[in-house]
This record gives structure tokens, C-alpha cells and sequence, in this order.
């Protein structure tokens, strides 16, 4: 039942050989999936009372934005912090594939989950063996050491409640985050994706301690070449202990700077650029109407959704949106509905 197949698929726009940059994806069995739906299922009943807020990935209602939000607002608002802080993105080095098996029978243990769903989650990882699929057939079986298997449905969950330790090791240790209203902000989660907020630069080889010593139980390891910080105010530093500090970056798909207008600029521009070339492509297709509106919301207006949750829209970014979308709607010729009425609603339309 515990047997995969693993296909391997390359990370866009990296280079394909090196192994780093192919992402394992395990196709199962019917059996397996039925027994890991189940579980899944339970388990996500009880995240809300465990996992904390500060984690966003996999969860019910909590968004992607807030993560982003939350560095922003860190930014925008630094004239409020007293102390020199810094922002540190950590990256872990293959995080699903480097869970150790028995620690994660122990996190489910320490979080009380009781013995049979403990005795479950045992069986789907019992004997686990795998192959990989090849251009010509698949690769010898191998067992399974560690890792949790991407392409399992309870996956996702399990590992959140593996992060959830992590973040439960930083807020009890000494390290001391960026004082926002009143309350200390330490730790922001998207799945892997872990951002730190610190008080000040001593406070960067403290967590990076407290890391790595959650790292030899867990198996999840810092990659440092990879980790980059953020000072919230001016820093001539280049780096810090071997993390370089930088004043533009990309997280969660969205270019981070401090200067709010170039923000825009960097984030929607290069957008706005693309969704263009896509529409006029479009134009050259005889598309009724109803057609244009309907590519009008496919692939013009929900190419800037994401962008537009995060960042500030000003005036002059979304009156260019704005042309550029009813330019298409019609034809690039004579608008001949208003703009109020073409964006009301079926019954005031």
C-alpha cells in the first residue's frame, strides 16, 4: 500500500541539471489515498486550535496577502520602531523531503493526538518504499527514510504542524521581535516560507541557534546561501553572518521595497506589461463582446488580483489598468457605454 512513484519536475527557469532544482511529486495508490483523505479530514478539524495565526499556509480562511501585508506594514510604519530591526527570510533546504520520520511521530504525540490517529499516521510511513519514473521505465525501489510524501493529501497538514513547533521554539526562546501595537511580532508563515521580525541585528545568530538546534531533531536545515534580510530602517551593512542585506528582494512573488511608490511601479508595471502583449493578441481573434468581456476578467483583471491584495494601487497605475482593459473591451475604437455602467452590476447595467 506504502508504494509511490515519483515524478520529477523541473523548477521553472532554473537549471535542469542540477538535482536541487526538481521538485519530487509522488503518485500513490487508490488505498493509500483513501486511508490519508480520511485522516486528513480529522486532522483539519482541530488545526484552527493549534496551528497560530501566524501561519497562513493550507488554512482556512487566512490568506496569502496577510503574509505580505504584515512585512509591509513593518516597512511602512518604521518611523513607530525605536530600534534598528531587521526582517530575516529564512529558506529551508528541500523541507518536505527532509522531515525525519520519528520526529514526526513525536510532534503528533506532543500535540495530543491520541494513539490511534499516532498508530495511523505510523502505518501510511511503514515500509514506505518509492520509485522514480524514468524516460524509460522507473528506477529500482528504495526505501524510505524520511520525507513526507508530496502528492499525499495529509501531507500539507502534517507538515504544518511540524512548522508549528518551530514557530513555538522561537516565541519561547530568548529572541525579541518588532514591537507592533503594543504586541511583540516574532514569526509570519506560509507553509515553509518563514519570516523572522527582530528587534535588532543580535537578535539574527540567536534564532539562527534556535534553528539549527530544531534542525538536528527535525531535519529541517537552514539554507543560508539562500536567506536574505531586510533592514526595516537605513543599514550600510552589507551582511550579516553570512546573510546579505538587501534592499529590494522577492517574497511570496511580490518585490519588496521600502519606498512604497517604486513598489508599484517594480510589482505592477512589468504586469501590466504582459497582460497587454496578452490582450493584443486576443484582438487579432474576432470575439464578440460578450468574448472580450469574458477575456477581459480571464486574463487581464486576474493577472493583477494577486498584486492588488498586497500593495497600494495609486492613481496612476489604475487609471493605466483601467485604459488598457476598456481599450481591449472595445476594440481600441470609440467607447460607447460609460465605465460606471459597464463595471455595475447585471441589474443596474
Amino acid at each position: 500500500m506504502s508504494q509511490g512513484l515519483i515524478t520529477l519536475i523541473p523548477k521553472p527557469k532554473k537549471e535542469v541539471l542540477l538535482i536541487d532544482n526538481w521538485r519530487p511529486i509522488c503518485l500513490l495508490n487508490n488505498d493509500y489515498k483513501i486511508l490519508a483523505l480520511l485522516l486528513a479530514k480529522i486532522i483539519k478539524e482541530v488545526l484552527d486550535a493549534i496551528i497560530d495565526e501566524t501561519q497562513s499556509g493550507f488554512m482556512r480562511n487566512r490568506h496569502i496577502s496577510n503574509n505580505v501585508r504584515l512585512v509591509l506594514d513593518v516597512l511602512d510604519y518604521s518611523d513607530l520602531i525605536t530600534e534598528d530591526s531587521f526582517i530575516l527570510f529564512l529558506d529551508f533546504y528541500k523541507a518536505f523531503d527532509t522531515v525525519e520520520h520519528q520526529f514526526l511521530f513525536h510532534s503528533l504525540e506532543r500535540l495530543g493526538f491520541g494513539d490511534f490517529f499516532c498508530k495511523a499516521i505510523k502505518t501510511l510511513y511503514a515500509n514506505g518504499n518509492s520509485s522514480i519514473k524514468l524516460k524509460y521505465g522507473t528506477s529500482p525501489r528504495f526505501e524510505l527514510k524520511r520525507g513526507i510524501r508530496q502528492g499525499c493529501p495529509i501531507s500539507p497538514y502534517l507538515f504544518l504542524l511540524i512548522n508549528q513547533l518551530l514557530a513555538n521554539s522561537l516565541t519561547n526562546s530568548p529572541v525579541q521581535g518588532i514591537s507592533r501595537a503594543g504586541k511583540d511580532i516574532i514569526i509570519s508563515q506560509l507553509a515553509d516560507d518563514t519570516t523572522l521580525f527582530l528587534k535588532d541585528a543580535n537578535q539574527i545568530p540567536i534564532s539562527i541557534n534556535v534553528i539549527q538546534s530544531f534542525s538536528k531533531a527535525s531535519g529541517l536545515y537552514l539554507n543560508i546561501n539562500k536567506c536574505e534580510l531586510m533592514a526595516v530602517k537605513d543599514c550600510v551593512t552589507p551582511s550579516y553572518y553570512g546573510i546579505p542585506v538587501k534592499e529590494e528582494l522577492t517574497y511570496l512573488g511580490i518585490t519588496i521595497t521600502k519606498d512604497q511608490k517604486s513598489r508599484g511601479l517594480l510589482n505592477f508595471n512589468p504586469l501590466i506589461k504582459k497582460t497587454q502583449k496578452k490582450l493584443n493578441q486576443w484582438l487579432q481573434r474576432d470575439l464578440s463582446l460578450k468574448g472580450r468581456v469574458l477575456i477581459t476578467k480571464a486574463e487581464g483583471i486576474s493577472r493583477l488580483t494577486y498584486g492588488a491584495l498586497s500593495l497600494y494601487l495609486d492613481r496612476k497605475i489604475s487609471k493605466e489598468i483601467d485604459q488598457m482593459l476598456f481599450n481591449f473591451l472595445w476594440r481600441n475604437r470609440t467607447h460607447y457605454i460609460k465605465k460606471t455602467v459597464v463595471m455595475n452590476t447585471y441589474e443596474n447595467g
